[in-house]
């Protein structure tokens, strides 16, 4: 049940990750900033940054009750808050830094057995918590849509950037949704669309690329087994530890959304939040979607478009660091010191059982 993470791979994305992010926000810095902005910056406050921080506590704080109600509303083993809340940070970093990988799951599942929840039931609850966020922006996107078709209607900013985003994300969420019904109502056939992708791509690859797809298929078909029992299980036996475990970590996503609103008020948005909230359930599935570590570029991007559409141009850059800097940077540099201090403490360990067999 051991994550296989390898620790070169992890500096190489934490390298790219740090590198690639202060080589954008350099540059829109560069481009966007004026003395007004400035001038804005100074006036936004030191209690609004502490807002923002607080605010993505809380965020990572929610997660962590979802986990706690799933995992002691199902297993005899009980966790504590601060226990899964420390596993809520250090996920984070795996997951935001190596999202290709989807080591987030693996390690998750291994800091759960760790604490005695069984293994397939820690992969279990690990996959339940990963699919909500998913199925939940699904249904944001079809309702911006029926929205949309019956008249509602934003700013023309705002208006263009849905546009723009909403097509994109509906493909990731889709494809989540799609897989999410046939695993469990058709498992037998998404067992055979596992084996037929995984052996057009291992007839297609060589050597190392080759076995490491049929590595993934292999697992992805055990996973999905685990997942299918852990979820109707849930469903018929716990159907409100699902729903409020569940309710809870949509939540979480939406708290993290207000990081974005406060910086919009800051610099002097007007409007409500709800509007905000709602664009960013719309572009947070291609985010996550992103195979690069921590999003880079794709959130950029993304958030760019996202500011634009409420903020005069000169607070755009300023408003994209400071999201990154509070949703990204900060939680992520905690999570790396946790993972480190973990895995030091692992290998001496497992120094100690070497040197004490010999």
């Amino acid at each position: 049940m051991k994550p296989r993470i390898e620790g070169s791979k992890v500096r190489r994305a934490a390298f790219v990750f740090l590198l690639g992010s202060l080589a954008i926000m350099a540059i829109t810095l560069f481009v966007t900033t004026d003395e007004e902005t400035w001038q804005g910056m100074a006036s936004f406050g030191g209690l609004l940054i502490a807002a923002l921080f607080g605010i993505m506590l809380v965020r990572m704080g929610l997660e962590a009750v979802g986990l706690l109600i799933l995992v002691n509303g199902t297993q005899d083993t009980k966790l504590r808050l601060h226990e899964t809340f420390l596993l809520t940070v250090e996920s984070y970093f795996i997951t935001q830094l190596i999202p290709v990988t989807a080591a987030g799951v693996p390690y998750q599942a291994y800091l759960l057995t760790r604490k005695g929840v069984r293994a397939g039931w820690a992969t279990a609850v690990v996959l339940v918590k990963g699919f909500v966020p998913g199925v939940f922006f699904f249904f944001v996107i079809i309702g911006v849509v029926i929205a949309a078709l019956l008249g509602w209607q934003g700013s023309e900013k705002s208006m263009t950037f849905l546009k723009i985003v909403g097509p994109i994300a509906l493909l990731p969420t889709a494809i989540i949704v799609t897989m999410v019904i046939i695993t469990i109502w058709r498992p037998k056939l998404f067992d055979r669309l596992v084996r037929g992708i995984g052996g057009f791509l291992t007839r297609k690859l060589r050597g190392r690329a080759s076995d490491r797809v049929r590595e993934t298929m292999e697992l992805l078909e055990e996973e999905s087994h685990v997942f299918r029992e852990a979820l109707t299980t849930l469903g018929r036996t716990r159907r409100w530890i699902f729903v409020w475990g569940a309710l809870l970590i949509v939540v979480a996503f939406i708290v993290e959304f207000m990081v974005a609103v406060v910086i919009l008020w800051g610099f002097g948005f007007e409007g409500t939040g709800v509007g905000p909230v709602v664009l960013q359930g719309v572009l947070k599935p291609i985010i996550a979607a992103s195979p690069t570590p921590g999003s880079l570029a794709i959130g950029e991007g993304g958030y760019i478009g996202f500011f634009a559409a409420y903020l005069p141009s000169r607070f755009v850059g300023v408003s994209l660091v400071l999201w990154r800097f509070v949703v990204y940077f900060v939680p992520m540099f905690v999570g790396g010191v946790l993972v480190t201090r973990r895995i030091g403490r692992a290998v001496i360990a497992a120094s100690r059982e070497t040197a004490e067999a010999r």
